[in-house]
């Protein structure tokens, strides 16, 4: 009897420890619109301010380098979006996080003044090529027979309307995956292929992020700030964890 008592016991004591029965990791990954916070009536920066109010995070990660994190105002404006500046001053009571890659090559280092001016480094060569191959008439040709203006547009009239929770159902998440394998399709074996590889390598170090952050936060309430476009890659690796709940409803008001 006693053994019997000893062996429920243990089996007890090992269901509460069991990662499966811990309390899981509340996620919330709300995609961002940057600018169009500014016009969108439905999706403000108030929106969003209300949305970090009601879930009560423990941690705020953001679209911004963990290397800056400590920059000013000043230095963060000139290379990160407004609200991602904007709240990581506000909720002094949540830890913050930053998710954002630019490159190995300015991996741990502060960004120089002309960062975005500048063609040589990584992300300079992710953004001019974007302008050369725009001015490609065989691949402008390829895009349109491939849809991507039309999904560019059709993402974009959702961001200039829709709220925070018409965001998250899944459509533009949807619109943003085809995009990137018709994109990734047209480019490959051309001399643009850098600009996709790049683009496609940092939403995953952003994803990647993501999950580190949070793994080592288990039972946390996490809100995470991100572009839009940047969403599906995380949400789909988040999904994964099974430490993980994740949210997809939120209280704007």
């Amino acid at each position: 009897m006693k053994l019997k008592l000893f062996l429920a016991s243990m089996l007890m004591l090992s269901q509460l420890i069991s990662p499966s029965f811990a309390q899981k990791t509340e996620l919330l990954i709300l995609p961002t619109i940057h600018g169009g916070h500014k016009k969108n009536v439905n999706y403000n920066f108030n929106h969003v301010r209300n949305i970090i109010k009601n879930f009560k995070p423990d941690i705020i990660a953001l679209e911004i380098r963990p290397e800056d994190l400590d920059q000013d105002t000043i230095y963060l404006h000139k290379f990160y979006n407004p609200e991602m500046v904007m709240f990581l001053k506000e909720f002094p009571e949540a830890k913050k996080a930053g998710i954002d890659f630019m490159g190995a090559d300015v991996a741990g280092k502060p960004l120089a003044e002309n960062f975005l001016k500048d063609t040589v480094n990584e992300f300079g060569k992710f953004r001019l090529m974007n302008q050369k191959l725009m001015r490609d008439s065989a691949i402008v040709k390829a895009r349109i027979e491939k849809g991507l203006p039309d999904l560019i547009s059709k993402r974009g009239k959702m961001m200039a309307g829709l709220g925070a929770n018409q965001l998250m159902t899944g459509e533009y998440d949807a619109l943003t995956e085809e995009f990137t394998v018709s994109q990734a399709r047209i480019l490959q074996g051309t001399p643009y292929q850098y600009y996709d590889d790049f683009q496609v390598m940092r939403d995953q170090r952003i994803a990647d992020n993501v999950k580190a952050i949070a793994k080592k936060n288990k039972g946390k309430r996490i809100i995470v700030l991100t572009g839009a476009n940047h969403r599906n890659r995380a949400v789909k690796l988040l999904a994964k964890l099974r430490s993980v709940n994740l949210v997809n409803q939120v209280q704007d008001k």
